[in-house]
């Protein structure tokens, strides 16, 4: 499959194939790590685009957090192969044609450079409204991104939305160079979303403060 891969455009069922057998829903084996090497290999003889199939794919691989190994431990074995990826990911950025693209290039970049939990659920602030649970009541609350501000509202039943307190200066790992690149790419609208998904609120349900970041991420 990864000899096919090489001629295929990305599109093509040979991608859908690889994804079901290395990356199932998130899933990942250690046949997956074993594929890195050559996924690396097809990546760097493409030209930037918006949209990479074999980026994405490495991207999802080094994300997952359910393998059979210390996810960091497959950062260091090929920390060289990531670096390639993530400067050829940035590279992408600009040419993605619109911000929920941009947005999933972001989340690919975040995996290739630093991992965390931005690198599992950031491209899914371009779809309008993210769910997440409360860690403290476990209510199901959604995030709603295309409102002006950000608010969280329970998903189903009583409450009222609540708005999310955006933060300044971000602290999380990667989180100021997201806001970085989007700035730089003339993204502000996704700069501006970025700081209040790396900020908090009150649960709509009980009361309770919600880290936006974990809560997304269910840690």
């Amino acid at each position: 499959m990864l000899a096919r891969a090489r001629q295929a455009d990305d599109s093509g069922p040979v991608w859908d194939e690889l994804w079901s057998h290395l990356c199932h829903q998130g899933t990942v084996a250690s046949a997956s790590y074993a594929a890195i090497g050559a996924l690396t290999d097809i990546c760097l003889q493409q030209r930037p685009r918006g949209y990479i199939a074999p980026l994405q794919l490495v991207g999802a691989i080094v994300a997952a957090e359910d393998g059979p190994e210390d996810p960091a431990q497959v950062r260091r074995r090929y920390a060289r192969e990531l670096a390639e990826l993530a400067e050829l990911a940035e590279q992408c950025l600009p040419l993605s044609a619109t911000d929920a693209d941009f947005l999933y290039g972001l989340e690919t970049w975040m995996a290739l450079a630093h991992g965390g939990p931005w690198s599992r659920c950031l491209g899914v602030l371009g779809e309008g409204e993210a769910l997440l649970d409360c860690p403290n009541c476990r209510r199901l609350l959604v995030l709603r991104t295309e409102d002006e501000p950000v608010t969280l509202a329970p998903w189903e039943g009583p409450g009222t939305p609540t708005v999310v307190d955006p933060v300044a200066d971000p602290e999380g790992p990667g989180e100021a160079q997201l806001i970085r690149l989007a700035t730089v790419n003339g993204r502000r609208g996704v700069a501006a979303m970025l700081r209040y998904a790396f900020g908090s609120a009150d649960c709509s349900a009980c009361g309770s403060p919600v880290t936006i970041g974990s809560a997304l991420d269910g840690s």
